[in-house]
């Protein structure tokens, strides 16, 4: 059976992956400039992709879910753990990052360190697709309480508090979410667009601008919930993503753009394993590297490696989150977005 999706999409999913990665190498600027937008660009991107879920179908729905999502958490999660422990022989330390890692959230750290993404887009979908069966009156108000709350607790001593598996950071994510899910129709019609394009283009200029000369200081780091800004977190993130996609949009239809597609439809193992394979890299040869190289092994290397593990059926479940063989294939037009889960591995 084939899949019929839209380019864009997967092409700007690619294209947050490799800002993820760029936003690991130690740039400071890059990072911060690249923070404003590259998870709720993941985010949104999801959303757009969400299908509701029958209540009488949710539990099987979530099960399917958090074992997809969870499978490669612990694969990838053991693995590193595992060689960490064959080099070092340290077994305290190897149990340590067990814990690290059964637990979540602000205690991963160093190869470690983004699984939080993980759980927290599981949280997210999970949450979201419950609360789709109530109107949409509901919806809103629990996505505004959600995104309120999450702003509370960034401003108050909460922000420290270590919540299982970044739980909390679930409450902003899933308005960035949300939104992508009711702006299925009307992102699509915004940025195709040809006005919208230097519209867009230059208000996220001016946004640096701004930011850049100090008239304004803004700043997000979801995993640490360092969003305290209740206007700026939302419009910020949101004009950002929506140029990235509207640039991508137009790309897409004057250069090919099926291998950004083709990168943003097998992320995971670049989210998972940019960091370890750099931080090993960095240690093995002694020396520190920049940005190019950084992003160019983070994402190139993690790539061959989900190639190759995606012949394996076995592998392929325990690391890409699909047993390969039967995912469905995929071809590119011009009809709206498949209606399925679509997840940072998807």
């Amino acid at each position: 059976m084939e899949k019929r999706r839209e380019l864009w999409i997967d092409a700007a999913k690619g294209l947050s992956i490799i800002f993820v990665v760029m936003g690991h190498s130690g740039e400071g600027m890059a990072n911060h400039y690249l923070s404003w937008f590259r998870m709720p660009m993941f985010f949104l991107l999801s959303g757009m992709v969400f299908k509701p879920i029958a209540p009488e179908k949710y539990t099987g729905w979530a099960v399917k879910r958090t074992r997809g999502l969870m499978t490669p958490y612990v694969a990838y999660g053991l693995l590193i753990a595992a060689i960490v422990l064959l080099y070092t022989l340290n077994i305290k330390g190897f149990v340590e990052s067990i814990a690290r890692l059964a637990y979540g959230g602000l205690s991963l750290t160093g190869p470690y360190g983004v699984f939080w993404f993980i759980t927290c887009l599981l949280f997210t979908q999970l949450f979201f697709g419950f609360i789709t069966r109530f109107n949409l009156k509901v919806q809103i108000s629990v996505i505004t309480s959600c995104y309120l709350l999450a702003h509370l607790i960034s401003l108050t001593s909460l922000k420290n508090f270590n919540l299982p598996w970044n739980i909390d950071v679930a409450l902003l994510a899933i308005t960035y979410y949300a939104t992508g899910y009711y702006g299925k129709k009307a992102i699509p019609a915004l940025i195709g667009l040809k006005a919208s394009l230097p519209v867009l283009l230059s208000l996220t200029a001016a946004a640096f601008y701004l930011d850049s000369t100090g008239v304004i200081s803004y700043s997000l780091n979801m995993k640490y919930k360092e969003y305290d800004a209740l206007f700026l977190d939302l419009a910020i993130p949101l004009l950002v993503s929506l140029s990235i996609c509207s640039v991508v949009f137009w790309l897409s239809k004057l250069v090919p753009l099926k291998w950004l597609g083709d990168l943003g439809r097998n992320t995971i193992a670049i989210m998972y394993l940019h960091l370890p394979i750099n931080y090993a890299l960095k240690f093995l040869l002694d020396t520190e590297y920049g940005l190019v190289p950084f992003t160019l092994i983070g994402v190139g290397l993690p790539l061959l490696v989900a190639i190759a593990i995606g012949r394996s059926p076995l592998l392929a479940t325990m690391y890409l989150g699909h047993n390969g063989k039967s995912r469905p294939a995929v071809r590119y037009g011009d009809q709206a977005a498949v209606r399925a889960g679509v997840s940072a591995g998807d």
